[in-house]
C-alpha cells in the first residue's frame, strides 16, 4: 500500500467499493482504520488525497447507519397494515410550503446528533395555495406501476414539465438512488415503503413487478392490478423552501394509505413522518436534514429539535400557536421572491460538512448561534415581536454563509447587493435566502408600516433609477402563515 503505487491504489478501490455496499459494519470500520495508519505514515499527497475521499465516503454510510440503527433502513418493520383503499378511489395529499426563520443546519446529519440540533419554521402557503402536492390509486385492469411528476406554475397551475416512467420488471427501480434520474423520489419512496428490497433489485432485476405489486397492495387475488403516483409542485425548481422534502412526505402519505400501511401505528404520525423523509432522503442519497418536512409538514410556527448523542436519530416538533394580531402583521410584512436562480442543497451540504469536521472555533460558535436563534425567534414571536424576527433572519443569514464558507457561492453578488440596500434605506427589517442558499427563494420581513407590494415598488423603482442591476428571472409572489400541515 505505501511502496506500491499500484497495490495502494487498488486497496483503496477496494476498500471504496466495501464502504459503498450497503452491509457497511464493524469489519469495515476496522479496515479503514487499517488502511489510514497506513496512509498517514506513506507521505504520499496522492494516497492521503484519495484516502480523504473514502472517508467521506465512509462517513455517509456511517450516518445512514445512525438514522435507522439497523442495516435494512428502508424497511417500515415498525409500521403497521391497515385497510386499503377501494380500487380507483385516489388519495390526495397536500402540504404548504416552509420557510426556516433560524437554526438551519443544526438539523443535518451528524452535525444533530454530534451537536444537537434547534430548527424555528414556518409553515406558508404561496399565492394561497399549498404548493406540494400527492397522489395514489389502485387501478383495476392495470399492470405494472405508473410514475408521474408534475411542475406547474404557481400562479395559474398551467403545467411547464411532467416527467413519466413505467415500473414492470424490477430493473425499471434500479436508478432510484440517483437524484437526477426520472421519478427518483417516487421511486425511492416505493423501495423505502417495502414494494422490493433493494438486494431483489441488483438480484432478480428481471423479474416481473406485478407479483411484488399484489402484495405490496394487499390485493394477491387481483391480476389485472395497476398502480398510480403522481407527485406536483408548484414550487421552483431548486426553490430552497423545502420542496423535496415536504413532497416526500406527501408521497409517502398517499401511498401509505393507498396501500394499507398505518403510518400513526404508535400515534406518532408526525414524529413518524419526519423520521421517514430523513430515511427516504438518505436513500435517495440527498442527504439533508429534518427541519424541512417538519417545516411543511406540520403546520404554523415550531421548533424541532434533537439531543446529542441519541442514535438512531430522535426529533420532536413543538407548535407554537401565533396570536391573532402577530399572524395578521406577519402575512402583511413576508416577502417571497424566486432569484430566479435554482440550487441543489446537496452541493452546498457537502461543503458544510467538511467545514464541520474542522470544529474550527468559528464554526463551533456559529452552530451555537444557530441554536440560540431558533429559541430566540420561539420567544419573539410568543411574545409578539415581529421586529426581531427580521434581525433574526439576517442574523441567521450570517451564519448560513459561514456554515458554506465564502467561497461556495452561498451568496449570489445581485442578492448581496439588494438585501444591502433594502437595509439601508429601512425598507426591510432582514432576510435570508431559503434553506442552504445559493439562489432559490429570498424571505425578507418588510420594516414595520410596510408592506410587500412597498418593497416589490421599491425594487422596481431602484432598478430603473439604477441603484440596483436588473434581475433576471426574479419572480415575486405572495407568502401567508398556514395553520395546517
Amino acid at each position: 500500500c505505501i511502496d506500491k503505487k499500484q497495490s495502494n491504489k487498488n486497496e483503496l478501490l477496494k476498500l471504496s467499493s466495501d464502504i459503498n455496499m450497503e452491509s457497511f459494519d464493524l469489519s469495515t470500520l476496522e479496515l479503514i482504520v487499517s488502511v489510514r495508519k497506513k496512509v498517514l505514515i506513506s507521505y504520499n499527497a496522492q494516497s492521503i488525497f484519495c484516502f480523504c475521499e473514502v472517508l467521506e465516503t465512509a462517513s455517509s454510510a456511517m450516518t445512514k447507519r445512525c438514522i435507522s440503527a439497523n442495516k435494512d433502513f428502508c424497511l417500515v418493520h415498525s409500521y403497521s397494515d391497515s385497510k386499503p383503499t377501494i380500487l380507483g378511489e385516489t388519495v390526495l395529499v397536500s402540504a404548504p410550503a416552509r420557510i426556516d426563520l433560524a437554526g438551519g443546519w443544526s438539523d443535518t446529519p451528524p452535525l444533530s446528533y454530534e451537536f444537537g440540533g434547534a430548527v424555528a419554521n414556518l409553515a406558508v402557503l404561496v399565492n394561497s395555495k399549498r404548493p406540494l402536492r400527492a397522489k395514489c390509486r389502485l387501478i383495476k385492469g392495470g399492470q405494472g406501476i405508473l410514475l408521474r411528476t408534475e411542475s406547474k406554475s404557481p400562479i395559474d397551475e398551467q403545467l411547464l414539465e411532467s416527467t413519466e416512467v413505467k415500473i414492470s420488471t424490477l430493473n425499471d427501480l434500479a436508478d432510484f438512488h440517483n437524484p437526477h434520474s426520472d421519478c427518483a423520489l417516487l421511486k425511492s419512496a416505493l423501495v423505502y415503503l417495502g414494494l422490493v428490497s433493494i438486494d431483489s433489485i441488483s438480484q432478480d432485476g428481471s423479474h416481473c413487478i406485478q407479483s411484488y405489486l399484489k402484495k405490496f397492495c394487499r390485493r394477491e387475488n387481483v391480476d389485472d392490478l395497476g398502480l398510480e403516483i403522481i407527485s406536483c409542485s408548484l414550487l421552483p425548481t431548486g426553490s430552497g423552501m423545502g420542496g423535496s422534502s415536504i413532497l416526500g412526505g406527501c408521497v409517502i402519505t398517499a401511498i401509505a394509505k393507498c396501500v394499507g400501511i398505518l403510518l400513526d401505528g404508535n400515534g406518532d404520525f408526525s414524529n413518524n413522518i419526519i423520521h421517514s423523509v430523513l430515511m427516504l432522503e438518505q436513500l435517495l442519497t440527498t442527504g439533508g436534514g429534518w427541519q424541512d418536512q417538519i417545516g411543511g409538514l406540520v403546520g404554523g410556527l415550531k421548533l424541532g429539535t434533537a439531543d446529542v448523542n441519541v442514535i438512531p436519530l430522535q426529533t420532536r416538533v413543538k407548535q407554537f400557536p401565533l396570536a391573532p394580531e402577530t399572524k395578521r402583521e406577519l402575512n402583511e410584512r413576508l416577502v417571497l421572491v424566486f432569484t430566479g436562480k435554482p440550487r441543489l442543497a446537496k452541493n452546498i451540504l457537502q461543503n458544510v460538512l467538511r467545514r464541520w469536521a474542522r470544529r474550527t472555533n468559528d464554526i463551533m460558535r456559529t452552530l451555537e448561534g444557530l441554536v440560540k436563534g431558533a429559541h430566540d425567534v420561539i420567544e419573539s414571536l410568543n411574545g409578539g415581536d415581529v421586529d426581531a424576527i427580521g434581525t433574526c433572519m439576517s442574523e441567521y443569514w450570517q451564519h448560513k454563509k459561514v456554515m458554506a464558507g465564502v467561497d461556495s457561492g452561498v451568496e449570489p453578488d445581485s442578492i448581496k447587493k439588494l438585501l444591502a440596500v433594502l437595509t439601508e434605506n429601512n425598507v426591510i427589517s432582514g432576510g435570508t435566502l431559503c434553506g442552504a442558499g445559493g439562489g432559490g427563494c429570498l424571505a425578507m420581513l418588510a420594516k414595520k408600516g410596510k408592506s410587500a407590494d412597498d418593497v416589490r415598488a421599491f425594487v422596481d423603482k431602484s432598478v430603473v433609477g439604477g441603484i440596483l442591476p436588473s434581475f433576471h428571472g426574479f419572480c415575486w409572489h405572495s407568502c401567508e402563515v398556514a395553520e395546517d400541515g
